[in-house]
């Protein structure tokens, strides 16, 4: 497997040619792409890397090729997405995390032959209008904010957390359609329960994003969830709330705290107590499936008949020290420890 960014465009082209040149030998070597929104500061990467390693070890006609960049924009993303099609993969593993910025370069992308699998966020419009991909393997974004709201609603009914009164979804991305649609999840669960619930774009910079919570929470005294859907901005909330003295930590008063993925972060912040809960949405399937799929696909002419979700999963104190141990596993020890910035 090979991990690249923005600057490696002529180790694709290589790559590609490469590619040509198995083909040439009578031995069909497939190449196929992802090219994804989560870079190495991500924590979640490893989940993929990892996958598609153990991919590339059950399927070794196949190379693979993980694309990302560190200073994310849906911008950015097309630009890593079009120089990908240009070196004419075999197949595409990418998330739709703009339907309109996507669509063009996918859909020239498929209509030259190559098979696209969405990963990690779906095109959400309806069938007919969304881009034609093979399939879509992951969570659901809306279920996971709603899966969560759920969780925390049960807390409530047992007397362990505060009834909600106002939930302020903290979002780094005002244009990714997935973490919206995770708000859209809580939201809805949330004014059910009769809570007011606002989405507050943050940013991605800490500084700023705290800043820009801490002065919503003033103008906002009420609010009394927060729910990040970041699992890495999670702190920062908290911090935030904590330096307010609005008693952040998970008990029946104050401010409650919910994040999601299964990134060290998340789980960290669970098992010491300061965030409620957080999420998997199958991170590691991923990974494996869409490659899968691309290769059955390219092999055999297989294609799945509905969309495959990977999530989400709710990691709570009750589990949460059984995901510590399976994310240092594919982590390691020092990787683990270093994403944990609690």
């Amino acid at each position: 497997m090979r991990i690249g960014k923005s600057i490696l465009y002529s180790a694709l082209l290589a790559s590609a040619a490469l590619g040509v040149a198995h083909a040439q030998d009578g031995e069909k070597q497939y190449r196929f792409v992802m090219v994804s929104h989560i870079g190495s500061n991500d924590p979640n990467m490893n989940w993929l890397t990892t996958s598609l390693k153990e991919f590339e070890a059950k399927y070794p006609d196949v190379k693979t090729e993980y694309i990302s960049t560190n200073n994310y924009s849906v911008q950015e993303h097309v630009r890593l997405l079009e120089q990908a099609i240009a070196t004419q993969p075999d197949g595409i593993a990418v998330p739709i995390v703009s339907s309109d910025a996507f669509e063009g370069p996918l859909r020239k992308a498929i209509d030259a032959g190559i098979p696209v699998v969405a990963f990690n966020i779906p095109d959400g419009r309806p069938d007919g209008e969304r881009i034609p991909y093979l399939t879509y393997v992951g969570g659901d974004e809306f279920l996971t904010g709603k899966k969560l709201g759920e969780y925390a609603l049960t807390k409530v009914e047992a007397g362990e957390i505060p009834k909600p009164t106002h939930v302020v979804c903290a979002s780094h991305d005002s244009a990714h359609q997935g973490l919206k649609a995770r708000c859209a999840g809580m939201k809805e669960v949330m004014e059910k329960a009769g809570a007011k619930f606002d989405e507050l774009f943050i940013g991605a910079e800490p500084a700023t994003a705290r800043n820009t919570l801490q002065s919503f929470l003033q103008a906002n005294p009420d609010t009394n969830y927060i729910f990040t859907v970041a699992g890495w901005s999670s702190p920062w909330a908290w911090g935030v709330a904590n330096e307010m003295k609005l008693d952040p930590d998970v008990d029946d008063k104050g401010v409650t705290v919910l994040t999601v993925d299964e990134g060290p972060v998340s789980i960290e912040g669970v098992r010491a107590g300061h965030i409620l809960a957080t999420n998997s949405q199958g991170f590691w399937l991923q990974g494996y499936a869409p490659m899968e799929w691309l290769y059955w696909n390219k092999k055999f002419g297989y294609a799945p008949q509905q969309s495959i979700l990977t999530g989400p999963l709710v990691i709570n104190k009750d589990n949460a020290d059984q995901w510590a141990e399976q994310v240092r596993g594919v982590f390691g020890d020092k990787a683990y420890d270093e994403q944990n910035t609690w």
